[in-house]
């Protein structure tokens, strides 16, 4: 009788193991070897790329030293936005741009005409638009900095150029 009991005992034992077993479960592993170059190349695609910022493509194209509506110097940033969101977005609410002279920001500008460049203006998804930024000049003389990043992010990717005004 007691071997009866130990038999029994050792059954439901190797049942029990075997039934938690199944449970577990199994992952194929060409399954997870497809995800997870998917996942790398994804990964790949983003670094590949430096203007992108988001949802957001910037390209800092050129500069110009102009006159601000105040008659004092300024430099004009040309600047290729698009707009790879699913909403309409303008480029002063998506990228946070500054320029910088002499180690300090400079403070944004009006052009002679009043206007403000197109950095007001939404953009549809997956449209561009060329939008030119001012920005009141301390010097003439000495190189300027341009840093835009997304407006609201955790990432630190930044899209920089530096013009020279000499």
């Amino acid at each position: 009788m007691k071997n009866l009991k130990r038999v029994l005992l050792l059954m439901g034992i190797i049942t029990f193991a075997l039934a938690l077993a199944a449970c577990g479960g199994t992952e194929d592993k060409a399954s997870t070897e497809k995800k997870e170059t998917a996942k790398a190349e994804t990964k790949e695609k983003k670094k590949t790329d430096p203007n992108t910022l988001g949802d957001y493509k910037v390209e800092i194209l050129s500069s110009e030293v102009v006159k601000d509506y105040a008659g004092n110097d300024a430099i004009a940033v040309k600047t290729k936005f698009t707009n790879n969101s699913k909403e309409n977005t303008s480029f002063m609410v998506a990228i946070d741009q500054q320029v910088f002279q002499n180690g300090t920001q400079l403070e944004t500008t009006v052009s002679a005409d009043g206007g403000m460049g197109g950095v007001e203006k939404d953009v549809q998804p997956g449209a561009t638009l060329e939008i030119t930024d001012y920005y009141k000049l301390q010097d003439t003389q000495n190189k300027v900095d341009v840093e835009a990043k997304e407006l609201i992010s955790f990432s630190k990717n930044t899209v920089k150029k530096t013009f020279e005004l000499k």
